[in-house]
C-alpha cells in the first residue's frame, strides 16, 4: 500500500525498532472537532476546531527492513533549507537535503553498499521525521475502531 495522498493531520504515535536496525513508525489521523470558543488566560481567540483523535481515525504502520540512519525532530523547530521546495505530502522522498548530505559525510553507506540510498522525509503536526534507507517504506493501515 501506498502512504494515502490528502492526509493533513497526523500525530506520530510510536517510533522504534521492532528488530535490529529495522525501524517503525506508527501515524494515526486527526480530524476536525467541532467549533468551539477559544479563551485563553481571558483572551477570546475567536472560534476554532480542536484536532482530535478518535475511535474514526486511521492509523497507519511505515516499516523499513533496513535503515542507515533516522533523526526525530520536535515539529516546533523545523526549518525550511534555502532551497528546498514547499512540502507537499505528510511523506515523501528528497533530494540532496541537508540531512542526506549529513549521512553521506559521516558514514560509509553509499549507492554500492548497501544499495542506492533515498531521503524519506515524515512530517506530522508534532514531528519530523527523517530516514536515509534502501527503499521506500511498507505501509500498513489499520481500519477505525468505530
Amino acid at each position: 500500500m501506498e502512504f494515502p495522498d490528502g492526509l493533513l493531520n497526523l500525530y506520530l504515535t510510536d517510533i522504534g525498532e521492532p528488530s535490529e536496525n529495522q525501524l517503525r513508525i506508527v501515524v494515526v489521523e486527526g480530524l476536525l472537532g467541532e467549533p468551539t470558543q477559544i479563551d485563553i488566560d481571558g483572551i477570546d481567540l475567536g472560534e476554532g476546531r480542536p484536532i482530535l483523535v478518535t475511535d474514526e481515525s486511521r492509523s497507519f504502520e511505515l516499516r523499513w527492513d533496513n535503515y542507515v540512519a533516522y533523526a526525530v525532530r520536535n515539529e516546533s523547530f523545523w526549518k525550511a533549507e534555502g532551497d528546498e521546495l514547499p512540502r507537499g505530502k505528510m511523506l515523501e522522498r528528497r533530494s540532496n537535503s541537508a540531512f542526506f548530505r549529513y549521512v553521506s559525510a559521516t558514514t560509509f553507506a553509499d549507492d554500492e553498499y548497501p544499495g542506492p540510498l533515498e531521503h524519506w522525509s515524515l512530517t506530522t503536526l508534532n514531528h519530523c521525521v527523517d530516514v536515509v534507507s534502501v527503499g521506500p517504506p511498507r505501509v500498513m493501515s489499520s481500519t477505525p475502531k468505530g
